[in-house]
């Protein structure tokens, strides 16, 4: 049973069956007992009875009296039928004491004999004499038994009825509660999260529970812990942020303090101003991209892209800047490596991580840059001949803000921002980067993402 409805639907049958079961139980056994009492009633004190009643009340007191042995002998019929076979009560009777009423006719017996009650049929289908002389023969036959005419009586009724609501009860009481409590449980969860614990968690309690409930319970947890990293990210980014903005405004500050000097190089301080300038409006620039990024599932414009045709342009933007600085870019266009994806964002992320290589390369080294295909992947691959990273720090340089050596990034212009954003736009493209240290020197950084039918 993995699941809610199937449970419940198996629940309500169970009831059900338990007591149409107790209900077949409870009639035939009370069908059977009254069975075996009108078995005992003998038919001759039956007529005993009738007789007395009629001599002492007439025709009035016998009919009254069949109704009154009926109610006492629940289930048993009293026919008393007169020498031409009709009921004194003019009821019809029924096949079996019709039956039996032409057999004792055709005996020549069912008026007596010689005005007399018939005595060898006393016990079988006693007779008895009424007041002006007519031989009277009194016959019984159940009424409908076995096993259900006994859902006609009052109290078997009321006791299926108390029947039914205890065995439903006990299932919808036990089905109330199995929903309830983890209901109960997240809603207890939820309310912790919107006060601001966002600690809690519901799963341990349901770890075992394999239907919608323990789904629910374990998706809960899902989304809390992604609102806590969340939360912590975007605490971690605001205070990153004001650190990052905080620097070069002090050195604006400084450097206009320096031009008010007397005698100060204004041509000199001028430019340091526009160069923080420069770096402050692309700092904002790319703390807004990165916020576009992260916030939630940003829209992509995706296309069919040529990731081979889009390196090749931006390895010649790279190899421009590689170039001022004594440095080489080698790239070999290899086929057409086709893929679903914003052109737009790739190549952001792309460029990060060739200038973080360009920048961190040693002098009269190169960049190197291969793309093959592996398994339905498309595997570009970024090596660089710089000092690498120290090995625990591998996994923290694709994080916001996050730099290996503080002043060697600022030198060089590095806002620590360009690698968490190549991160989620991969991530946005259902690919992965990671990177490793190169043999002997350098980084490599290798992003992986799914190909296109060719």
């Amino acid at each position: 049973m993995k699941t809610l409805f199937l449970r419940i639907f198996l629940s309500f049958w169970l009831a059900m069956g338990l007591i149409i079961a107790t209900s077949i139980i409870v009639s035939a056994t009370v069908a059977y007992q009254r069975l075996q009492a009108l078995d005992a009633v003998e038919p001759s004190d039956l007529a005993d009875q009738a007789a007395a009643r009629l001599a002492k009340e007439g025709k009035p007191g016998l009919f009254a009296w069949i109704g009154e042995a009926e109610r006492t002998h629940a289930g048993l019929r009293i026919y008393i039928v007169e020498s031409h076979g009709v009921d004194i009560l003019g009821r019809p009777l029924p096949e079996r004491i019709q039956r039996r009423v032409h057999s004792i006719e055709m005996s020549g017996a069912l008026g007596g004999r010689n005005g007399r009650p018939v005595q060898d049929m006393a016990r079988r289908v006693p007779q008895f004499i009424g007041p002006n002389g007519e031989v009277l023969t009194l016959m019984t036959t159940f009424a409908g038994y076995p096993p259900f005419a006994v859902l006609r009586t009052t109290d078997v009724n009321l006791t299926l009825l108390a029947i039914a609501f205890l065995f439903s009860g006990l299932v919808c009481w036990w089905l109330a509660r199995y929903v309830s409590m983890p209901v109960a449980r997240l809603q207890d969860a939820a309310r912790s999260v919107a006060a601001g614990n966002l600690d809690a968690r519901v799963s341990d309690q349901f770890a075992t529970r394999h239907d919608e409930l323990g789904v629910l319970a374990r998706d809960f947890d899902r989304m809390a812990e992604y609102l806590r990293s969340l939360i912590a990210s975007k605490e971690t980014l605001l205070s990153d942020m004001s650190h990052e903005l905080r620097s070069p405004l002090a050195r604006l500050r400084v450097a206009l303090g320096l031009a008010r000097r007397e005698g100060a190089d204004l041509p000199k301080q001028l430019g340091r101003i526009e160069l923080e300038a420069e770096r402050l409006d692309a700092l904002i620039g790319q703390i807004l991209h990165l916020s576009t990024l992260t916030s939630g599932e940003p829209k992509l414009h995706r296309e069919r892209v040529d990731l081979t045709a889009l390196l090749n342009d931006i390895v010649e933007d790279a190899r421009l800047e590689a170039g001022v600085a004594g440095k080489r870019v080698e790239w070999t266009p290899a086929g057409p490596a086709l893929l679903e994806a914003d052109p737009q964002l790739l190549r952001s992320a792309i460029e990060n991580v060739l200038r973080n290589a360009v920048r961190f390369t040693a002098v009269d080294t190169a960049v190197d840059v291969s793309l093959k295909r592996d398994d339905g992947m498309l595997v570009l691959t970024v090596s660089d001949q710089g000092p690498g990273v120290p090995d625990l720090d591998l996994a923290r340089i694709f994080e916001p803000f996050y730099r290996v050596a503080d002043a060697r990034d600022r030198d060089s212009g590095g806002t620590g921002l360009g690698l968490a954003i190549t991160a989620r736009v991969v991530s946005l493209h259902s690919g992965m980067v990671e990177a490793q240290n190169g043999v002997g020197t350098g980084l490599v950084v290798e992003i992986r993402l799914p190909a296109s039918a060719q």
